[in-house]
């Protein structure tokens, strides 16, 4: 009786769990022919749910709990299909029945999606955002850097880029998965493209694969646009000037972008005409952009030059204003079968201006600053013209070899160069800059028995600045990746890459002394560098292993080889020569190379119905940069007393991270990520002292590079996306770190040495820690047809309202305090605690910005007007910090004993401007109105 009884309460129990679950089944079959297909592979992404079909095409996948689901059915040598926001019931059986199409491609690249597009891929194990076309048109950028600067994670800080802490240059920029970064300029980006020439942007934040090297930070990866079988076009063009030129807030922007792409007509239509038939389909795209402003500074005062010049880029006739920007850009996509396409592609970006961000890798140290010359203000014409000039071509092909492996190789050749110099001047033209005293002169009583000349009022009034710098860099670059499946949950990938390099430098500070300055830097070298790499991607019911390995080489090239052998270069102890030859191979003949391997790990782990956990581990390097290596390894005649030589046997600089995540799914509308992360930074390049080998300079000693810094990186992140139908796109972002170590420059020794700062002994916040990030960006959509409340159809839709909320803590700085006493004309003292170097946070940062966009449609015309709005409510952000007072400086306000207060003006030359930098604070309110045309 009680066994009966046990045999009820179970059956009962089952029948109720039952209930309590659904199911989906359902029937594949192969849609040209109608037979069933076995061996399919059914999952819910992201769970451990899931089925293969039998013989008869069928399959059940039963006990799945309640919820939203995205189904995915994949069998080789058929097109993938995505069925989104499935909904499960309790107690209900979901029938799904599905025609596969055969392709020839392999398993991935052919997919089709039933519903919305997913907001995220649950099955990632590594931090990944992806911007598509579509959130990139409606975002308020103008390039690549501000699109890249609003992702989590990421700080943008005196225009350079920190991905999670790194410095800038750590970063690996990829067009087409190529590099196109200046190494010489110590910038992101070299190479500049239009906003709207993008297809696809990646920004990868953490855990990235073994495919990507050359980053210790992150990895910022740009597809580009291609044409397609239908002729497309557009034309946009805003300025910020309707009339009030004068206005406080206006730059006196103008911008004009266009688009053409489509089917290349001469093939396409006139060769079949007389007879000639080209196999495939040859499409074109073409991009191009003009921006102009007058400066980067807003305010009643708008320094700016009469005119500019590029020396390296004909002249005035591209330079109408004091920043001028031109991208063009070409594609041709030959698609001659469904397995084999290849592509050429051209980029050229352009920048002249006179913006001192444009070159932040210096031979003297140089503090980051809004790259405002301020000290030339009423004589900009002799200050510093940057001219950028970058150029880009590659050629790919993708071959599909059969429906498991395809392969891509790229062939790609990028060219920069950047000029530095004073509206063409050579640096033997350059007159040193004198600060003349004021006419009538003016005296003053120093003491009872002295008289002294009032200065002048601290800005340049002849002369020319510090530097002249001319570089450039031509690299050729081969690189092949082959993609194979091995079944449906097994993706492996292996690749090459090799790179050569042509780098010269010619750096000159203070021309005007000597025959080359006080300083300078003059190489041409030929580095290069390559790598090889596998990684495999395999699916155990849900649980996704990533894994992979890096093989990273580098040879400096002839000219550290030879300098490590000659004798007569002083500045390389014996100690390095020996460790050179020690820690790096031969190769070729007597050219010597360096290696590293970087192992890569990551985990995606269902851990319930609509959550995954992912871990990732990795070692990842990036050879030091060209100046830590090269510097006067040949030097010319130089006299300044802190000169910084290369140090041919310096490592890769390294990170260790780690990062564990967790992605929740509420419904295919609703996602969730937060992300916490540690990175170990070693080997950072800092500078110290040597002591010459040679016994005839025995008693002198050097200052070089050396790989003894450190620092961490710990944070975590929070990203919130939120989709209602098609009128609405939400995300939100929040984001604490701490970026600490033993220093923000590989300069920072030297400084040690000038008096200018204290010896650090423990770690400390580095300049561009930024402890709380966090942005909410919305997007609402009116369809045509679908007013506002009911009112006015034509008039109250067809419209789109951008809005991004930003929030930022402000700069870090080093306080100065007041020591108590006074100067002799009443100015109280302030002097800088150099103990607590970046101890404190300047104002926070917020700004919201604003785009209405309206449309109208004739046709297949779409016209539109917009307004964009930067910092809308005219916030004060401030980019220069008072170390007094935590903020930028206004008048009045109490400064340090280093500074020039207008309250208790410096009567004694030398003497600086006032703290009036009309950079000082970042861009207020400015309002672009304009107006787009495409088809």
């Amino acid at each position: 009786m009680m066994k009966n009884l046990l045999l009820i309460l179970f059956a009962l129990s089952i029948q109720l769990y039952s209930q309590n679950t659904g199911s989906i089944s359902g029937t594949i079959k192969d849609k040209s022919n109608g037979e069933a297909l076995p061996g399919v592979n059914v999952v819910l992404k992201g769970t451990y749910y899931g089925a293969a079909t039998d013989i008869n095409g069928k399959y059940h996948i039963q006990s799945i709990n309640p919820g939203t689901y995205n189904i995915e059915i994949s069998l080789i040598g058929y097109k993938t299909v995505q069925f989104t926001g499935v909904q499960i019931s309790a107690g209900q059986n979901k029938k799904i029945d599905v025609e596969l199409e055969e392709t020839v491609l392999t398993l991935g690249q052919d997919v089709v999606v039933v519903g919305e597009k997913p907001l995220l891929d649950v099955e990632e194990t590594q931090s990944k955002k992806t911007i598509s076309k579509e959130d990139i048109e409606i975002a308020i950028i103008e390039n690549i850097t501000d699109l890249v600067s609003q992702q989590a994670g990421v700080i943008k800080s005196d225009n350079a880029i920190h991905i999670r802490g790194g410095r800038s240059y750590e970063n690996a920029f990829l067009l087409d998965g190529v590099s196109v970064q200046d190494p010489l300029a110590g910038t992101g980006f070299g190479l500049q493209l239009s906003a709207s020439s993008l297809e696809e942007v990646e920004v990868i934040t953490g855990g990235y694969n073994a495919e990507f090297g050359q980053a210790t930070s992150g990895v910022v990866n740009v597809r580009t646009r291609e044409g397609g079988s239908k002729y497309h076009g557009f034309l946009s063009y805003k300025r910020d000037n309707l009339g009030n030129k004068s206005s406080f807030h206006v730059f006196n922007i103008d911008i004009t972008e266009a688009n053409l792409s489509g089917p290349e007509p001469i093939t396409t239509y006139v060769l079949p005409v007389i007879g000639l038939k080209i196999p495939g389909e040859l499409t074109f795209f073409g991009n191009f952009y003009a921006g102009f402003s007058d400066g980067i500074t807003q305010g009643y005062f708008k320094g700016k030059a009469k005119q500019l010049y590029s020396s390296t880029f004909y002249g005035t006739r591209f330079a109408p204003r004091s920043e001028n920007s031109w991208f063009w850009m070409g594609k041709l996509t030959y698609k001659y079968s469904p397995t084999l396409k290849f592509n050429y592609s051209f980029n050229q970006s352009v920048n002249i201006n006179q913006n001192s961000q444009s070159l932040q890798s210096n031979l003297e140290y140089v503090e980051p600053s809004p790259g405002y010359q301020y000290e030339f203000q009423y004589i900009l014409d002799n200050a510093n013209t940057f001219t950028h000039n970058n150029k880009y071509h590659t050629f790919t092909v993708t071959h599909t070899l059969n429906p498991k492996t395809f392969y891509e190789l790229k062939i790609s050749n990028y060219y920069t160069n950047l000029r530095a110099d004073a509206n063409g001047k050579m640096w033997y033209q350059y007159q040193e800059p004198k600060d003349i005293t004021n006419f009538p002169i003016e005296y003053y009583n120093v003491d009872r028995d002295t008289i002294g000349v009032i200065p002048g009022d601290g800005f340049w009034d002849i002369g020319n600045p510090f530097t002249w710098r001319d570089h450039f860099v031509q690299e050729f670059s081969v690189r092949g990746d082959l993609t194979s499946f091995f079944d449906e949950k097994n993706k492996f990938k292996a690749g090459f890459g090799m790179q050569f390099q042509e780098m010269q430098v010619i750096d000159i500070y203070k021309p005007w002394i000597g025959e080359l300055g006080l300083n300078n830097d003059l190489y041409k070298v030929y580095p290069a560098l390559g790598s090889l790499y596998a990684q495999d991607n395999i699916n155990f019911s849900g649980m996704i292993l990533n894994f992979g390995l890096r093989f990273d080489y580098w040879f400096p090239g002839k000219y550290v080889d030879d300098a490590v052998e000659n004798p007569e270069v002083v500045t390389i102890p014996d100690e390095t020569r020996e460790r050179y030859r020690t820690n790096s191979f031969k190769w070729f003949g007597n050219r010597r190379f360096k290696a590293r391997l970087s192992p890569r790990l990551g985990i995606s782990h269902p851990v319930s119905d609509n959550q995954t956990l992912f871990f990732s581990y990795g070692h990842f390097s990036k050879w030091p940069k060209p100046q830590f290596v090269y510097a006067k390894l040949s030097p010319a005649n130089a006299k300044s007393s802190f000169q910084r030589f290369g140090n041919p046997n310096l490592n890769p600089e390294t990170t260790v991270a780690y990062e564990l995540g967790l992605r929740t799914q509420f419904t295919n509308d609703d996602v969730l990520t937060v992300t916490a992360y540690y990175k170990d930074i070693f080997d950072y390049v800092s500078t110290r002292t040597a002591q010459v080998s040679s016994a005839r300079f025995a008693t002198q000693r050097f200052i070089t590079y050396v790989n003894t810094d450190y620092a961490r990186s710990r944070g975590i992140e929070f990203e919130f996306k939120k989709r209602i139908g098609r009128w609405f796109n939400g995300n939100a972002q929040f984001a604490y770190s701490i970026v600490t170590g033993k220093s923000s420059s590989a300069d920072e020794g030297v400084l040690v040495l000038t008096g200018d700062l204290d010896e650090s002994i423990k770690e400390e916040y580095v300049s561009w820690d930024r402890p709380i990030n966090a942005s909410i960006s919305t997007s609402f959509y009116v369809e045509k047809g679908s007013p506002l409340f009911g009112f006015l159809p034509g008039i109250l839709d067809d419209y789109n309202v951008y809005v991004r909320f930003f929030y930022q803590s402000g700069k870090r700085y080093t306080p100065a305090v007041f020591t108590g006493a006074y100067q002799t004309d009443g100015k109280p003292i302030y002097e800088f605690v150099r103990k607590e170097r970046n101890s404190k946070l300047g104002d926070d940062w917020f700004w919201i910005d604003l785009n209405f966009e309206k449309y109208f449609s004739i046709d297949n015309l779409k016209f539109s007007f917009f307004i964009e709005v930067n910092n809308i409510l005219d916030q004060k952000n401030s980019a220069i910090i008072n170390p007094v007072t935590g903020k930028a400086y206004e008048y009045g306000d109490p400064v340090p004993s280093s500074w020039n207060d207008p309250k208790y003006p410096d009567l004694q030359a030398p003497i600086s401007p006032y703290p009036f930098n009309p950079a000082r604070y970042l861009t207020r309110r400015n309002i672009k109105f304009g107006m787009s045309f495409r088809f």
